[in-house]
């Protein structure tokens, strides 16, 4: 059952996602590649409506947030503070590793609306995201049992403030403006689920290349360059969606064409953790691999080689060590943690006996 719940599928899409997250921060010829914006169009929306497949009210709102606390606030945490604890003792032992002086007051960069966070910057995606399940929780439990087109209406609503905060630069704390804007992305996850068709097997997968054809098309027209972290866009909000909704799909047909590749499924099933270690890693990765590579493609895929290994070596580690800090077991107890664990005590007992 549990493989079931899964979806395999979605772990290999999630996988191809963090894999070109990282290619983007390594930048160079990658960047490149992305002469058309094509990649970044729909790079994170796709992580946004993933999280919109596994949407579940559980048992309300109080149980809702602690979950999500679990999933999202305690990984950006763990990884805010020790990417902060990391640098600033290995910049106390040897400055020059860090072309700038690490400060305490460094920690509050993620209040000053969308600065870097320049100890980690990619999990800036966890805290947004954490807010982008808050507010669809609280429209689907407005709408859910109302009329679908005032559901649709106001997350379209939301989203069009989200983006127009972004076009005349408004910031929210928190990137709560940027989970408006995602806040589409991650209902059109939801009604896929819902209207399960999509994720499981259908007569139309037999059209999955001339559907990856056609979102091609679209991206190639549509794309423009988002900057999701800062909520600016080059495009107008139709190209914006309509590349994005486009990319997810092309990302999801693949995903369901191929179903499993054992390293990428890998690294999509425990993204969080890449997520959040791969910055740190490239950090020092780039100096060692620069000192023996000087071919601009050949350092590039290098680098990106090594630091997906280091990833992938860290993550049955931190796994096995700390599992509650990276989302894979609840640190904060919920209703059903709890009857697990009375569960487990019962069956032991009973064992016992």
């Amino acid at each position: 059952m549990e493989k079931k719940e899964r979806i395999d599928f979605v772990d290999l899409t999630k996988g191809i996602c963090i894999i070109l997250v990282v290619m983007a921060h390594i930048g160079g010829p990658f960047d490149k590649m992305d002469s058309h914006n094509i990649i970044s169009s729909f790079r994170m929306p796709l992580y946004f409506f993933i999280s919109g497949i596994f949407f579940k009210s559980y048992e309300g709102f109080l149980g809702f947030f602690i979950r999500k606390i679990n999933k999202l606030i305690i990984p950006f945490a763990f990884f805010y503070l020790g990417a902060f604890f990391a640098k600033y003792i290995i910049w106390k032992v040897y400055p020059p590793a860090f072309q700038l002086p690490v400060e305490f007051a460094d920690l509050l960069v993620v209040f000053k609306k969308h600065e870097l966070i320049d100890f980690n910057p990619p999990i800036w995606f966890l805290l947004a995201l954490f807010n982008c399940n808050i507010i669809f929780y609280i429209i689907h439990g407005i709408f859910r049992h109302r009329n679908i087109i005032l559901f649709f209406g106001a997350v379209a609503l939301i989203g069009l403030v989200g983006f127009s905060f972004g076009k005349i630069r408004i910031e929210l704390p928190l990137y709560i403006d940027v989970a408006m804007t995602a806040l589409p992305f991650y209902f059109g996850g939801f009604w896929i689920r819902r209207y399960n068709f999509f994720l499981q097997p259908h007569r139309f997968d037999k059209l999955i290349p001339i559907i990856v054809a056609i979102t091609l098309v679209v991206m190639y027209f549509f794309a423009t360059k988002p900057g999701m972290r800062t909520n600016s866009y080059d495009g107008n909000i139709f190209e914006f969606y309509a590349a994005g909704f486009a990319g997810i799909l092309m990302i999801m047909m693949i995903g369901k064409q191929f179903k499993y590749v054992p390293i990428i499924s890998y690294l999509g099933k425990y993204s969080v953790i890449t997520l959040g270690v791969h910055a740190f890693v490239l950090h020092f990765c780039r100096k060692v691999v620069g000192a023996f590579i000087y071919n601009e493609w050949a350092y590039t895929i290098v680098l990106l080689l090594v630091v997906l290994a280091i990833s992938l070596a860290a993550t049955p580690i931190i796994n096995k060590i700390m599992p509650q800090f990276v989302a894979q077991k609840d640190l904060i107890p919920t209703n059903l943690t709890i009857k697990k664990k009375e569960n487990s005590e019962s069956d032991s007992s009973e064992g016992a006996s």
